[in-house]
């Protein structure tokens, strides 16, 4: 696969999402003390001096030796391999040349070897969008690649904009995996305050306030305020994405796009490759109607369509199923729903060890021995619970492994309702409290958990095995909320009833 280039709609996400950077808050003081780090004098002069061998900006120069080396002088650019000797990681064998003096190489030397090395002393487009390209090549491009929907952290972690998913070593990513690094974008948004360093990106220093920065909405090119139709559209209740949608909702799609500076060309109501474009570009300049930044994935989904139309359009039922759902299958969803509720709360004990007298109660449901991941068996013992109360069949698969379990239920033919990945993705209505979600993850493994709610595309859901940040394998039962019908890892859905 070729590797990707800066060209206006990579440049527009770029900028997009460094204008809606918001650092975490526990993340805070960790990035000030690495910025102030940064920023001391003598550190500075070594900084100053491989820009000048190299038109680097000094700051670009400091965030990828934090990136790469913890900020240590005695290790190479590079990679962070001792300075004493050629690197021994990837790359390997660097720099060529011996060293100038003496048996090690001095910190510029190397500095300045490295850069060369990634072609960044010919790179000249040290803008916002070019740095966050020029930071993302001299990783590499796997997560963009690879795992489109993680958001690289070596840019954007300790950000609202990343949230987990890793390599954890050369080849080997982990979606549950969090990146503990300050990502090199975040950094750059801490060094803003430095009226020099906001200057040559082209930015007015920010005035003086104790309030953090909040993402604000597209404007257009011209500067003009946007304004919302008095009587938007409502979304149509199907995402739409290239080569699906209805010919009246796309060419109102098209027309907006085109009204908000980001336009595909004249409306034809066909899904074209062009409008998908348009979608990109609007998404990477803007964030939805709560602030966060939209992903920048070409399909328009109830966020983005907000983001275009105003709140107005998204208030509508279109969350409520399409089917018609019997009695009794309504009747157990919200029976499993009062039990897994009752089970918030519940802890692993000791933490981080899949024991526990409740926890063990989960497994030996599914015949499973303490110690084991149990987040299916949750699922598995609430069913089993609320089947027993109301007198009717559980239908989930007795088992704890995720994949397993959705392979099984694709295959019942009675009493079962099965939406896959690409059906949510058409049609998110399809997906109601009291289903199970299936996820699927690199390496075979898996996580599940129940819908407690459907709003607008985002998943309210209380899960076992879990944590507040939704990693599989957690601790305990949380019930949370931020979970997408169209995440990237999502299987899908099934109804048991």
């Amino acid at each position: 696969m070729a590797k990707p280039i800066l060209d206006d709609q990579l440049a527009a996400e770029y900028a997009g999402l460094f204008a809606s950077l918001v650092i975490r808050p526990e993340r805070r003081d960790e990035v000030q003390r690495v910025a102030d780090r940064l920023l001391r004098p003598a550190n500075r002069k070594q900084y100053e001096t491989v820009e000048a061998a190299t038109s680097v900006p000094w700051f670009v120069v400091a965030i990828i030796h934090n990136l790469e080396a913890d900020m240590a002088f005695s290790a190479h650019l590079h990679n962070g391999d001792p300075l004493t000797a050629r690197t021994v990681h990837e790359p390997a064998g660097m720099p060529k040349k011996a060293p100038a003096s003496g048996a090690a190489y001095s910190w510029v030397e190397s500095a300045i070897d490295a850069l060369a090395y990634d072609g960044l002393d010919t790179w000249t487009k040290w803008t916002v969008p070019g740095i966050a390209y020029a930071l993302e090549r001299y990783n590499g491009f796997g997560y963009r690649t690879r795992f489109p929907f993680v958001k690289s952290p070596y840019l954007w972690g300790f950000s609202n904009v990343y949230t987990r998913g890793k390599f954890i070593r050369d080849g080997v990513f982990s979606p549950d995996a969090v990146s503990q690094q300050c990502g090199g974008m975040t950094l750059l948004s801490a060094l803003m305050d430095e009226d020099d360093i906001a200057r040559r990106l082209g930015f007015q220093p920010p005035p003086d306030s104790d309030e953090v920065a909040k993402p604000t909405p597209f404007l257009p090119v011209d500067g003009s305020v946007v304004e919302f139709p008095d009587n938007p559209p409502a979304f149509p209740g199907k995402y739409l994405m290239e080569k699906t949608g209805d010919k009246v909702s796309v060419s109102r799609l098209q027309k907006r796009l085109a009204e908000m500076g980001a336009s595909p060309g004249a409306p034809t109501g066909v899904f074209d490759t062009p409008t998908k474009y348009a979608v990109q570009l609007f998404q990477a300049r803007s964030v939805d109607l709560d602030g966060a930044p939209l992903e920048i994935d070409g399909i328009v989904g109830p966020m983005t369509w907000g983001a275009l139309f105003g709140p107005l359009s998204i208030e509508s039922e279109w969350v409520k199923p399409r089917v018609v759902i019997k009695k009794a299958e309504r009747t157990l969803a919200s029976a499993v729903l009062d039990v897994a509720s009752e089970q918030i709360g519940v802890r692993e004990i000791p933490p981080n060890s899949n024991c526990g007298a409740q926890v063990e109660a989960f497994l030996a449901s599914v015949d499973l021995d303490r110690g084991n991941p149990w987040c299916m068996s949750f699922v598995y013992w609430c069913f089993a619970q609320a089947a027993d109360t109301l007198g009717v069949p559980n239908r989930v698969p007795r088992t704890g492994l995720v994949r397993g379990a959705w392979t099984k239920a694709q295959a019942l033919t009675t009493g079962v309702r099965v939406v896959t990945a690409r059906d949510a993705q058409v049609d998110p209505s399809l997906v109601v409290p009291g289903m199970v979600f299936f996820l699927g993850f690199s390496g075979g493994t898996g996580h599940a958990g129940i819908v407690a709610d459907n709003i607008n595309g985002k998943l309210v859901t209380i899960e076992g095995n879990t944590n507040q940040d939704g990693v599989r394998d957690g601790g305990g039962v949380f019930r949370r909320v931020g979970r997408k019908v169209t995440d990237g890892t999502v299987l899908g859905f099934a109804a048991f009833g």
